[in-house]
Parts: structure tokens; C-alpha cells; sequence
């Protein structure tokens, strides 16, 4: 039975265990949820396979999961995340007509869903698989993954292609062949308090020096290479007639190469007050390496458009702002991001999967690894742990 049929057989048991998994609030930075919801992801492993995942466990934050399937010497590598930005309760699950609304359903616990169904495909069609097919489920994605990026990277180096599940592009479905890396700094400054009336000239404003500094920040953008800095927060000061001697301003970089990323950090790096009478610390510094375009990642996404027309829909590529998993794995393996599902809302209250895309999305994502797994050759993983586009 080819995939669609069988994925259209079972669509009430997916929306089922997609409903389920949504239903396990996950907030990333509750520990006591997000391991609630990884028993119901390990619960569905046992259901379905008879087995467990194996569970790495975090003092506080939610613990890892690694599924595998398939007995060869070479490795393909599945990614997804399985908390979320909203605390419990925050939005409810329904359905419309055409979508389903939930927190996390989208970004990305239907992509989740869409794995464990591949894996139920294969068992079920007892389909060979010439390469071991890894699934790792983090907790920690949405904070920047400070506990799993080592695991998510070691797994990475033993991968000859890694597939991201985070959803696709919104509404247009395009699936991620690049992505920004990600940067954030927090400048604390100091000055010196006095009185503003009887006595400004013997203080040192800490606001007066944020903003030299955030305009210098703001002249290091340049949008024809892909490179913006947001000063996204200040604060400083507080009584109107007291000097400030305190100011934070925090920044959030984009850059699509590591050239780029890297001058902005030296930047920071390098950072000197323009009032030699003020004192920066700053904190901080590369989050995410920018997910490059290249070849190799190139003929991934030509494997996953080819298997889209197969099934009948186009498909096209897109580079993003916003970082993954996959800018780790990107690092050490080809890597193509946004095989989950099609919506839009994310981390928004109106967060919704477009039903009619659920059966065409799991299969474009079981039709590509299959063709990867057991019939693509691939140059395997990257020594030097650098992109080559």
C-alpha cells in the first residue's frame, strides 16, 4: 500500500494522536508538564512499537527522547522539539471546518506525529530500511536547546542527512533550505548618579551613553546581505530628577552567513563606551550558526519536490529568519527543514494546522526518507563541523 492510501486509512487515528499530544501542555521551562508530555510520546512508542525511547534525563528541564528503526551502518536523522511557548491552558484545542487550533499543534507537535506515523508505516508495510533511521525529541527548543544541542550535534556528526520537523512555511508550505543564524546581547550599562538640578555636571548618564550606543548598533545592519539587529528591549533610569547610572539594552541578530555572524560578535566583542566614564558589561553572544544553502542540502530538497509531484502537489524552497534544530545539524550533515505541517499562527493565538495538508504532508515526509534511506547515495557527514556553501 503506497503511503497516502495508508496515511488516508488511518486519518482518524492521526488526528487522534495529534489531539492527544497537543492535549499535554508542554511549556518549555516547566519541568513537571513537559515530562508529562514525554510519557505520552513514549506511551505512543510502547503502543505502537512495543518498546520505548531512550530517555536522557535533565535535572530541570524536560528530558530528551532517541527512537530508532533499521539495522544499517549509516545514519539518517530525524529532529523535532516537543515544548512549546504557552503555559497550560493558555489556548484551547478545537476544530473549524478547515483547520485545527491548538498550542504547540503546528510548532510542532503534528510534525512529531508525523514521524511516529512513518515508523508505524514501515512496521506495518514491513518495509526494509538499508540505513538506521533516528528520531530525536527535545525539550528545550523554543529556549535556544542550552541542554540537548550536544546530543542534537553528536548525533549529527554519525548522520548522512538530518530532516527538521518544524512546520513548513506559512500557508505557502515552501519547505526550509536555509535559515539566519541567531545572536542575542545584553548591554548592562553604568554611570553615575547626582541630582538633575542641583548638580548634573557631576553625574554620568547611563541612558545618554544607551543611546550613542544603539545607534551605532543600528548602523551595523545591512540588508542586502541578509544581516538586521533589533534593539528589542531598554530599560534604564527611573525618578525624572536623578541622573540614571543604570541602563540594559538587549539586541537580537540575524545573519545568514557565519562571515557575517562572526563580525557582528567582534563587534560586540570589541564594544568600548563613548564615554570613557561609563562601564559596559555585556552578555551573551552566538545562539544559532546560520543553516547555509549548499549543494548537498540543494539535492535533498530535489528529492522531497520530486516526491511532491509525485503525489501531486508543487513544492518550492525558502530561506528564513528564524533558527531550528537545524542550524546545529546543518553544521555536520545536510540538512532540510520544514517537513512538518502546513498553517500559520505560529506562537500566535490563532496557531492552526489546515487539515486538507495533514495525509499529502505525511507522506511527502515518509515518501523522502524512504528514498534517502534505500536509494540516494549520500557523501555522508561534514569532519569539520563547517558548511561548505
Amino acid at each position: 500500500m503506497e503511503a497516502f492510501d495508508f496515511f488516508t486509512l488511518h486519518e482518524k487515528d492521526i488526528k487522534d494522536d495529534i489531539k492527544r499530544l497537543v492535549l499535554a501542555d508542554s511549556p518549555s521551562q516547566n519541568k513537571e508538564l513537559l515530562d508529562l508530555c514525554k510519557d505520552v510520546l513514549q506511551s505512543m512508542f510502547y503502543d505502537y512499537f512495543h518498546v520505548k525511547a531512550t530517555e536522557y534525563a535533565m535535572e530541570h528541564n524536560g528530558n530528551h527522547l532517541r527512537f530508532e528503526m533499521g539495522e544499517g551502518t549509516e545514519q539518517i536523522l530525524m529532529i523535532g522539539h516537543y515544548d512549546t511557548v504557552w503555559d497550560k491552558g493558555a489556548l484551547p484545542y478545537r476544530e473549524e471546518e478547515d483547520k485545527i487550533f491548538g498550542p504547540g499543534i503546528l510548532d510542532m507537535k503534528s510534525g512529531l506525529v508525523s514521524a511516529i506515523w512513518f515508523f508505524k508505516y514501515v512496521q506495518k508495510m514491513n518495509l526494509p530500511l538499508k540505513r538506521r533511521v533516528v528520531f530525536f525529541l527535545n525539550s528545550d527548543e523554543e529556549i535556544g536547546s542550552p541542554t540537548s544541542r550536544a546530543l542534537i550535534e553528536e548525533e549529527a556528526k554519525k548522520s548522512v542527512a538530518a530532516f527538521i520537523l518544524e512546520p513548513a512555511v506559512t500557508v505557502s508550505g515552501e519547505l526550509k533550505i536555509a535559515r539566519k543564524g541567531t545572536s542575542r546581547y545584553l548591554l548592562n550599562i553604568r554611570g553615575l548618579a547626582s541630582h538633575a538640578g542641583n548638580n548634573p555636571r557631576d553625574g554620568v548618564s547611563a541612558i545618554t551613553e544607551a543611546a550613542r550606543q544603539i545607534l551605532n548598533i543600528d548602523a551595523l545592519n545591512d540588508y542586502e546581505k541578509g544581516t538586521t539587529l533589533n534593539v528589542g528591549m531598554i530599560q534604564g533610569g527611573g525618578k525624572l530628577n536623578v541622573i540614571p547610572d543604570e541602563a540594559h539594552v538587549g539586541v537580537d541578530v540575524r545573519s545568514v552567513t557565519r562571515t557575517e555572524q562572526e563580525r557582528i560578535d567582534d563587534y560586540f566583542e570589541e564594544l568600548k563606551p563613548y564615554d570613557q566614564r561609563t562601564k559596559i558589561e555585556i552578555d551573551g553572544g552566538i545562539n544559532r550558526p546560520p543553516m547555509e544553502r549548499d549543494e548537498e542540502s540543494e539535492e535533498l530538497f530535489e528529492i522531497a519536490q520530486e516526491e511532491a509531484e509525485e503525489l501531486g502537489f508543487d513544492v518550492e524552497e525558502a530561506s528564513v529568519g528564524g533558527a531550528s534544530d537545524g542550524n546545529f545539524t546543518s553544521l555536520y550533515t545536510p540538512t532540510l527543514d520544514g517537513l512538518g505541517l502546513v498553517g500559520d499562527g505560529i506562537h500566535a493565538e490563532h496557531e492552526h494546522i489546515l487539515k486538507d495538508h495533514i495525509i499529502e504532508r505525511f507522506a511527502l515526509l515518509t515518501n523522502t526518507l524512504m528514498e534517502v534511506v534505500n536509494e540516494i547515495e549520500m557523501e555522508g557527514n561534514r569532519d569539520d563541523g563547517k558548511n561548505t556553501g
